[in-house]
């Protein structure tokens, strides 16, 4: 962008809620950060009040409403030139208002009204279904560079991570996401619970987790050979993660952050129409696939883990493997990116404004 061009207005739309999960507030509010320092950024979120915590003191001009209807009412307001989406899905209405005003991108690999998108970053070279776009449908940038990483998420160095493998008990975290709305944590902590060897399993519950604590408490009391730590985190996940040899994950930001560290992880999903996200990372021999349906896929993942246990040395190559794979600058190319398509848009000629064709 030159310095003679206006600052653009950015519109950042996403959800966040126990329905809907928290990584689209955690990958949208990285982007937005890189992205408010090149334009004029505002963030919504549509969901629960607690999100407000996952946002507060971060730099950014935001709000978190309860309803849908506050989309429109930003458009209104903002007037924005570029509005990113970050959802699952929104209402067609909400989506056509955008469209009359702005440029459209979606960050999420799935997404009810993806093919109505102007431009979609996906993570993976892998796609979903209903990606087979006709002639006029959205550029689509897919790849690792565009692997969206939080800031406080650090590389695990060989060194570190061997130390964590001689320690005795092997450290396996447990992450399913800020909400996990189907409780998959206790299903997997359950089935933990079985593997023969003693295991320092750490917890991970976000800031959405509704379900009953003395579940999990029970659970661990149930648990006599291995050590448990039910741990509610949010800005200090990677300090507890960085010290495990393994995460057990439901295949969302979470999984690709794992990757940048350096973090072997398995990952069990709801839905087949998910799978497709971690498929990339298990080719490359950083993660695991255990599959669907959620029940058996909890059985796989343990099993899995028992092995891993036991074979300390498969856990090193996935950690090497991971080794700058993911480089951590998806949310600056992102922001960069969708400004350049922007202009490249306003000019006849499909040229950006510093004379090169950027035109997908």
């Amino acid at each position: 962008m030159s310095t003679d061009e206006p600052l653009l207005r950015v519109l950042f739309v996403c959800r966040g809620s126990t329905r809907d999960g928290l990584g689209h507030v955690m990958r949208s509010r990285s982007v937005a950060k890189e992205m408010s320092r090149l334009a004029s950024v505002r963030m919504l979120v549509v969901g629960d009040d607690y999100v407000d915590s996952l946002l507060v003191d971060r730099g950014l001009q935001y709000s978190v409403a309860a309803s849908e209807d506050a989309v429109g009412s930003a458009l209104d307001e903002l007037q924005p030139n570029v509005v990113v989406f970050d959802a699952l899905e929104f209402s067609a209405d909400t989506i056509a208002a955008a469209r009359r005003q702005a440029l459209t991108v979606s960050l999420s690999p799935v997404f009810n009204f993806l093919a109505e998108m102007d431009l979609i970053f996906h993570r993976t070279a892998q796609h979903g279904e209903g990606w087979d776009f006709a002639g006029n449908g959205p550029q689509v940038r897919c790849s690792l560079d565009y692997a969206v990483v939080r800031e406080n998420c650090v590389r695990i160095s060989e060194e570190e991570f061997r130390g964590n493998l001689q320690q005795e008990r092997l450290g396996v975290a447990i992450s399913m996401g800020g909400a996990d709305a189907g409780n998959k944590t206790l299903q997997m902590l359950k089935a933990l619970a079985l593997v023969p060897r003693p295991l320092l399993i750490w917890t991970l519950l976000g800031e959405g987790y509704v379900h009953s604590y003395e579940a999990l408490v029970d659970c661990v009391r149930e648990s006599t050979q291995h050590e448990v730590i039910l741990a509610k985190t949010n800005n200090s996940m990677w300090r507890v993660l960085r010290t495990c040899c393994l995460a057990v994950l439901a295949g969302g930001t979470v999984t690709y952050e794992a990757a940048f560290a350096g973090l072997p992880s398995i990952n069990l999903f709801e839905s087949r129409k998910h799978v497709f996200l971690v498929r990339e990372l298990a080719e490359r021999g950083v993660c695991i696939s255990a599959g669907y349906p959620l029940e058996d896929a909890v059985s796989v993942a343990a099993a899995n883990v028992a092995h891993l246990e036991k074979s300390r040395g498969e856990l090193l190559a996935m950690h090497r493997s991971a080794s700058g794979l993911i480089d951590g600058c998806a949310g600056e190319r992102i922001a960069n990116e969708i400004i350049d398509a922007f202009w490249t848009r306003q000019s006849p000629h499909g040229a950006s404004s510093d004379g090169r064709n950027r035109a997908a």
